[in-house]
């Protein structure tokens, strides 16, 4: 990424296929990432691609987001590393599911769903103004990444802060496994 920003094989792929041919184990779920620096206007962004075989709709790669967030991550420790901006996260799941122990959290998710604002619910209106979109943005939750630390290798839990996310209670319990 840094020797050639702009080569097309920026590329990483979990799965270990002799590992899983010899193992009971369970294959990786988020199994591939795809890299591209951009430059727009002057300014080089890490762009990263995540392909998912499968996904739990409810804690991983839908409502409980932990996929997207964990990559997210990634994603803005190597933009930092390599010297980019964090560009754009695409993120395709093949076999989304919401598994039968969850049906019960599924409806009360889609209950909550239907009881927020719509400013909540749609994304920023044509019709706003700058300053009602910058107001929009800034309160919408954010994954800060502590701007002194550079060196992937040196990034820990503690240099990540969120901001603006106020976790909608009583927190739904979901059967795992």
């Amino acid at each position: 990424l840094v020797n050639n920003p702009y080569g097309r094989r920026h590329i990483i792929d979990l799965y270990q296929y002799k590992g899983l041919n010899e193992s009971d184990g369970l294959y990786p779920c988020a199994f591939l990432t795809i890299w591209n620096v951009r430059n727009s206007n002057n300014k080089e962004y890490l762009d990263m691609c995540l392909i998912q075989r499968s996904g739990d709709m409810l804690t991983a790669s839908g409502g409980g987001c932990i996929n997207e967030v964990q990559y997210a991550a990634l994603q803005m420790m190597v933009a930092r590393h390599c010297g980019y901006n964090t560009g754009k996260f695409t993120h395709f799941v093949a076999n989304e599911q919401i598994y039968d122990r969850h049906i019960e959290q599924a409806k009360e998710m889609l209950d909550r769903y239907e009881t927020m604002t719509l400013k909540e619910i749609h994304s920023i209106s044509e019709d706003m103004s700058e300053d009602q979109k910058v107001t929009f943005y800034n309160n919408y939750p954010k994954l800060i990444l502590n701007k002194k630390k550079t060196n992937f290798y040196e990034f820990t839990i503690d240099d990540f802060e969120m901001q603006n996310y106020e976790p909608v209670k009583p927190q739904l319990k979901l059967e795992l496994g």
